[in-house]
């Protein structure tokens, strides 16, 4: 394989590692999201709670916010789940982003040692035809 296929592959190696990142870093961004939306859920349980407990009127509000307390129990849940799942998909993106780096370094590793070879091989031509020209 020539140096020049090499550095073709090492250019896809790397082009394959930056869009690695960037699913990370996006992936990243989802769970961070996520999260975010469990706190405001959290938030408007603990909201809820507060103004169920302080209401002098809590037990004509009982059944109503039963319901919703509910409904957020079952969000929190739901996007609980979608979290883990993203935090799996986060590991999984770092995971391959690692691969696609690594991948790299070896094809990087293989155009240094094949442009070495190279290198090498023009220099024994170069000693091979200087001996050959100082032969009568």
């Amino acid at each position: 394989m020539s140096a020049a296929d090499i550095a073709k592959r090492l250019k896809r190696a790397e082009r394959l590692t930056a869009v690695q990142e960037q699913m990370r870093r996006a992936a990243e961004w989802q769970l961070a999201e996520t999260r975010r939306n469990v706190e405001a859920v959290e938030a408007d349980r603990a909201a809820l709670l507060a103004a169920v407990g302080s209401s002098a009127h809590g037990h004509l509000f009982l059944e109503a916010a039963n319901r919703r307390l509910r409904g957020l129990a079952t969000r929190a849940t739901e996007l609980e789940r979608i979290a883990a799942s993203q935090a799996d998909e986060v590991r999984e993106q770092g995971l391959a982003q690692k691969r696609a780096e690594l991948s790299a370094e070896r094809i990087e590793t293989l155009l240094d040692r094949e442009r070495d070879r190279v290198e090498a091989m023009e220099r024994l031509d170069s000693l091979a035809q200087r001996r050959d020209a100082s032969l009568p």
